[in-house]
C-alpha cells in the first residue's frame, strides 16, 4: 500500500513526467476560430502562475539538466523503481513524435494545499507548445487505455483538460500562455494557477519571503517549508540538541561539475551552530570511511558554516570527481558506527569553533556563480 509520502513522490515524479512530454513543435497552421468566451483569460507564467499560499517550490532548467549525468541516474533509479511510469512516458513521447532537448525551456513544480489538508503537485512548464495537436496526441494516447479519456471543462476563458484512465484520479493541465502549460493532480489548484488570486511573483510571505536567498537563475533551485516528519527526523539525528528548522533553500549547478548550496533556517543562531558542528563531525567520520575508495576528499570539500539562523552547506566538484562520485559503489556506506554516531567528544569538538570557511571561499563561489 502506498503511503502518504510515496503518493506524493509519485505524483511530483508524474507530473514531472507528464510536463516532459507535453511539447510540441510549433504549427504552421492557423488555429481554428472558436466563439469567443465573454471573459478574456488571464496570461500567467512562471511564478506568477504559482499559487501565493505554496509550501514548496522547485525550479528546473530543462534544456539544461537533460544531458545531465546525475539527472540521467536519478531517472534510472525513479523508472527501476516504478517501470510502468517509465513505459507511459515513452509511450506519451513516441505518440507525440517529442524532443525534450529542444522543446521543453524550462519547468516549475510547486505543492500547493488542496481540500481535507491534501496536497496538489502543480507543474509550470515553458517551452514550444501548439494545444490542438498536443490535445489530440494525448486524447489518442489515452484512447488505448481501458476506460481511458480525455474530458474538458472551463475556467474563466480557459479550457480545463483532465486526463481520466489508469489508477488515480488523473491529471488536470491547461495553458497558461501560448508557450506555457500548467499541469497539477487536483483541479483546484489548476484554476488557482490560471485565477486572479495572489501569486508567489509579487508575495512577501510564506516561500516567497525566501526567493531572494535562492539563486532562480541556477539549473536547479528550491525553496520551501520544512516538513514536520522532517523537522522531527532531524530532532531525533541530532540528539534532541536542536529544535526543528522552519525552511529549506537549496540550489545545484551543473555546468561545470557539480556546485551545490543548501541552507536550513533554524530556529535560533545556537541551534544553527550545534547542527553545522554535528554535521561537521559527521563529515569527517564519513571522510574517514570513504578514503577506501578514494572518496574522502570529495567529502571534505564540503563547506559548513552557521550564518545567524541559517545552517549552510556548500559542495563543489568538477566534473572529473563528479563522473567518479557517481561511478563509485556507495553500498553499505553510511552503516558504519563512525558516520552516525553523534557522542564522539574527540570528533565532534575538533574543528566546532570554525564557524565559517576559508574567506576566500565566498568569492571563488561568487567567481564560479559569474561563469
Amino acid at each position: 500500500m502506498l503511503t502518504n509520502r510515496s503518493r506524493r513522490i509519485r505524483t511530483i515524479a508524474t507530473c514531472f513526467a507528464m510536463a516532459l512530454a507535453l511539447v510540441c513543435g510549433c504549427s504552421d497552421k492557423k488555429k481554428s476560430k472558436k466563439v469567443e468566451e465573454e471573459i478574456t483569460p488571464l496570461t500567467v507564467q512562471g511564478l506568477a502562475a504559482i499559487p501565493a499560499n505554496a509550501s514548496a517550490v522547485i525550479g528546473i532548467d530543462v534544456a539544461a539538466l537533460v544531458g545531465s549525468p546525475i539527472v540521467a541516474r536519478a531517472l534510472e533509479r525513479m523508472f527501476a523503481r516504478d517501470p510502468g511510469l517509465q513505459a507511459a512516458l515513452s509511450k506519451v513521447l513516441a505518440d507525440c513524435r517529442l524532443d525534450l532537448k529542444t522543446d521543453v525551456a524550462s519547468a516549475t513544480i510547486a505543492l500547493v494545499p488542496a481540500k481535507a489538508e491534501m496536497v496538489d503537485s502543480l507543474l509550470v512548464a515553458r517551452g514550444r507548445f501548439n494545444e490542438g495537436e498536443l490535445v489530440a496526441c494525448l486524447g489518442k494516447s489515452l484512447g488505448a487505455v481501458a476506460g481511458g479519456r480525455l474530458e474538458t471543462a472551463t475556467f474563466e476563458g480557459r479550457s480545463l483538460y483532465h486526463q481520466v484512465g489508469g489508477d488515480g484520479p488523473g491529471l488536470w493541465f491547461s495553458f497558461g500562455s501560448t508557450d506555457t502549460v500548467l499541469i497539477s493532480s487536483g483541479r483546484g489548484s489548476l484554476e488557482a494557477s490560471l485565477g486572479s488570486g495572489p501569486k508567489l511573483a509579487g508575495a512577501t510571505t510564506g516561500v516567497a519571503q525566501y526567493l531572494g536567498r535562492a539563486d532562480t537563475k541556477a539549473n536547479l533551485w528550491a525553496i520551501g517549508m520544512i516538513d514536520p516528519a522532517v523537522g522531527a527526523g532531524l530532532i531525533a539525528a541530532t540528539g534532541g540538541q536542536v529544535k526543528a528548522p522552519s525552511a529549506v533553500v537549496a540550489t545545484a549547478d551543473l555546468k561545470h561539475g557539480l556546485a551545490l548550496a543548501a541552507d536550513l533556517q533554524m530556529t535560533n543562531e545556537a541551534d544553527a551552530k550545534t547542527l553545522i558542528s554535528q554535521a561537521r563531525a559527521q563529515i569527517k567520520a564519513a571522510a574517514m570511511v570513504l578514503q577506501i575508495d578514494s572518496l574522502g576528499r570529495m567529502v571534505q570539500k564540503a563547506e559548513l558554516s552557521a550564518d545567524g539562523h541559517w545552517a549552510t552547506l556548500r559542495w563543489a566538484l568538477n566534473k572529473e570527481e563528479l563522473q567518479d562520485l557517481l561511478g563509485a559503489n556507495l553500498s553499505g556506506i553510511g552503516t558504519s558506527d563512525d558516520v552516525s554516531r553523534n557522542d564522539g567528544s574527540s570528533i565532534d569538538n575538533e574543528g566546532a569553533n570554525d564557524e565559517n570557511p576559508a574567506p576566500k571561499s565566498k568569492t571563488e563561489r561568487e567567481t564560479q556563480d559569474g561563469n
